[in-house]
Protein backbone atom coordinates (compact mmCIF):
# COMPACT_ATOMS: atom_id res chain seq x y z
CA UNK A 1 0.00 0.00 0.00
CA UNK A 2 2.85 2.34 0.67
CA UNK A 3 4.14 1.72 -2.80
CA UNK A 4 0.88 2.95 -4.30
CA UNK A 5 1.01 6.03 -2.12
CA UNK A 6 4.56 6.81 -3.22
CA UNK A 7 3.63 6.14 -6.84
CA UNK A 8 0.63 8.47 -6.54
CA UNK A 9 2.78 11.18 -4.96
CA UNK A 10 5.32 10.74 -7.76
CA UNK A 11 2.62 11.15 -10.41
CA UNK A 12 1.21 14.22 -8.61
CA UNK A 13 4.72 15.71 -8.35
CA UNK A 14 5.38 15.07 -12.06
CA UNK A 15 2.00 16.59 -12.96
CA UNK A 16 2.75 19.61 -10.77
CA UNK A 17 6.18 20.02 -12.38
CA UNK A 18 4.68 19.83 -15.87
CA UNK A 19 2.05 22.40 -14.88
CA UNK A 20 4.70 24.73 -13.44
CA UNK A 21 6.84 24.37 -16.59
CA UNK A 22 3.80 25.08 -18.81
CA UNK A 23 2.85 28.15 -16.74
CA UNK A 24 6.47 29.37 -16.90
CA UNK A 25 6.53 28.99 -20.71
CA UNK A 26 3.20 30.83 -21.03
CA UNK A 27 4.38 33.63 -18.74
CA UNK A 28 7.62 33.91 -20.70
CA UNK A 29 5.66 34.29 -23.96
CA UNK A 30 3.34 36.84 -22.38
CA UNK A 31 6.34 38.82 -21.12
CA UNK A 32 7.90 38.71 -24.59
CA UNK A 33 4.61 39.82 -26.16
CA UNK A 34 4.25 42.71 -23.70
CA UNK A 35 7.83 43.80 -24.38
CA UNK A 36 7.19 43.79 -28.13
CA UNK A 37 3.92 45.65 -27.63
CA UNK A 38 5.68 48.24 -25.47
CA UNK A 39 8.29 48.94 -28.12
CA UNK A 40 5.61 49.12 -30.82
CA UNK A 41 3.57 51.59 -28.77
CA UNK A 42 6.73 53.64 -28.21
CA UNK A 43 7.25 53.88 -31.97
CA UNK A 44 3.58 54.71 -32.51
CA UNK A 45 3.83 57.45 -29.89
CA UNK A 46 6.90 58.92 -31.60
CA UNK A 47 5.20 58.81 -35.00
CA UNK A 48 2.04 60.40 -33.60
CA UNK A 49 4.12 63.24 -32.15
CA UNK A 50 5.44 63.88 -35.67
CA UNK A 51 2.09 63.49 -37.44
CA UNK A 52 -0.11 65.55 -35.09
CA UNK A 53 1.49 68.96 -35.83
CA UNK A 54 1.22 68.29 -39.57
CA UNK A 55 -2.39 67.24 -39.13
CA UNK A 56 -3.09 70.38 -37.10
CA UNK A 57 -1.54 72.57 -39.81
CA UNK A 58 -3.56 70.77 -42.48
CA UNK A 59 -6.78 71.34 -40.54
CA UNK A 60 -5.95 75.03 -40.09
CA UNK A 61 -5.25 75.38 -43.83
CA UNK A 62 -8.53 73.60 -44.61
CA UNK A 63 -10.35 76.01 -42.28
CA UNK A 64 -8.76 78.99 -44.03
CA UNK A 65 -9.69 77.56 -47.43
CA UNK A 66 -13.28 76.90 -46.38
CA UNK A 67 -13.54 80.40 -44.93
CA UNK A 68 -12.20 81.87 -48.16
CA UNK A 69 -14.67 79.84 -50.22
CA UNK A 70 -17.51 80.93 -47.95
CA UNK A 71 -16.48 84.58 -48.33
CA UNK A 72 -16.28 84.27 -52.11
CA UNK A 73 -19.67 82.57 -52.26
CA UNK A 74 -21.13 85.37 -50.17
CA UNK A 75 -19.84 87.93 -52.66
CA UNK A 76 -21.76 86.15 -55.44
CA UNK A 77 -25.11 86.56 -53.67
CA UNK A 78 -25.87 89.91 -55.34
CA UNK A 79 -25.09 88.35 -58.71
CA UNK A 80 -27.61 85.58 -58.15
CA UNK A 81 -30.15 88.07 -56.85
CA UNK A 82 -29.71 90.06 -60.07
CA UNK A 83 -30.11 86.90 -62.14
CA UNK A 84 -33.29 86.15 -60.21
CA UNK A 85 -34.58 89.66 -60.92
CA UNK A 86 -33.79 89.23 -64.60
CA UNK A 87 -35.67 85.94 -64.58
CA UNK A 88 -38.66 87.59 -62.94
CA UNK A 89 -38.51 90.39 -65.50
CA UNK A 90 -38.39 87.93 -68.37
CA UNK A 91 -41.29 86.03 -66.84
CA UNK A 92 -43.29 89.27 -66.52
CA UNK A 93 -42.48 90.15 -70.13
CA UNK A 94 -43.67 86.72 -71.27
CA UNK A 95 -46.90 87.13 -69.35
CA UNK A 96 -47.36 90.59 -70.80
CA UNK A 97 -46.69 89.21 -74.26
CA UNK A 98 -49.30 86.51 -73.84
CA UNK A 99 -51.88 89.02 -72.63
CA UNK A 100 -50.93 91.66 -75.14
CA UNK A 101 -50.80 89.33 -78.10
CA UNK A 102 -54.55 89.32 -78.43
CA UNK A 103 -55.36 92.82 -77.09
CA UNK A 104 -52.64 95.32 -77.95
CA UNK A 105 -51.35 96.86 -81.09
CA UNK A 106 -47.62 96.83 -81.65
CA UNK A 107 -47.14 100.46 -80.58
CA UNK A 108 -49.08 99.91 -77.36
CA UNK A 109 -47.13 96.74 -76.72
CA UNK A 110 -43.80 98.56 -77.19
CA UNK A 111 -44.95 101.30 -74.86
CA UNK A 112 -45.83 98.81 -72.09
CA UNK A 113 -42.68 96.69 -72.43
CA UNK A 114 -40.30 99.67 -72.63
CA UNK A 115 -39.67 99.80 -68.80
CA UNK A 116 -38.74 96.11 -68.79
CA UNK A 117 -36.40 96.49 -71.72
CA UNK A 118 -34.76 99.51 -70.08
CA UNK A 119 -34.33 97.48 -66.89
CA UNK A 120 -32.63 94.70 -68.81
CA UNK A 121 -30.33 97.22 -70.55
CA UNK A 122 -29.33 98.79 -67.22
CA UNK A 123 -28.71 95.35 -65.75
CA UNK A 124 -26.46 94.46 -68.68
CA UNK A 125 -24.61 97.74 -68.22
CA UNK A 126 -24.16 97.03 -64.51
CA UNK A 127 -22.79 93.55 -65.31
CA UNK A 128 -20.41 95.01 -67.85
CA UNK A 129 -19.11 97.65 -65.43
CA UNK A 130 -18.81 95.12 -62.59
CA UNK A 131 -16.82 92.68 -64.76
CA UNK A 132 -14.59 95.49 -66.00
CA UNK A 133 -13.98 96.66 -62.42
CA UNK A 134 -13.15 93.10 -61.27
CA UNK A 135 -10.76 92.60 -64.21
CA UNK A 136 -9.01 95.88 -63.42
CA UNK A 137 -8.72 94.86 -59.75
CA UNK A 138 -7.21 91.48 -60.74
CA UNK A 139 -4.77 93.15 -63.14
CA UNK A 140 -3.64 95.46 -60.34
CA UNK A 141 -3.08 92.51 -57.99
CA UNK A 142 -1.01 90.71 -60.64
CA UNK A 143 1.09 93.80 -61.29
CA UNK A 144 1.62 94.34 -57.55
CA UNK A 145 2.82 90.76 -57.14
CA UNK A 146 5.17 90.98 -60.11
CA UNK A 147 6.61 94.32 -58.92
CA UNK A 148 7.51 93.14 -55.42
CA UNK A 149 11.26 93.14 -54.88
CA UNK A 150 12.79 90.09 -53.31
CA UNK A 151 16.11 91.68 -52.50
CA UNK A 152 17.89 89.34 -54.88
CA UNK A 153 17.75 91.77 -57.79
CA UNK A 154 21.07 92.90 -59.20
Amino acid sequence: MEDILYLTLLIVAIAFAITVIYIAVVLFRVAKLLKTMGSTLGRVDAEMKQVLPDLKNTLQEAYVTVSDIEEKLTTTDPLFATVENIGNSVNNINQALQKADSKLTSSEFEKQTKPYIEGIRWTETAFYLYNKWKKKEQDMEVSNVSMKQTGKEG
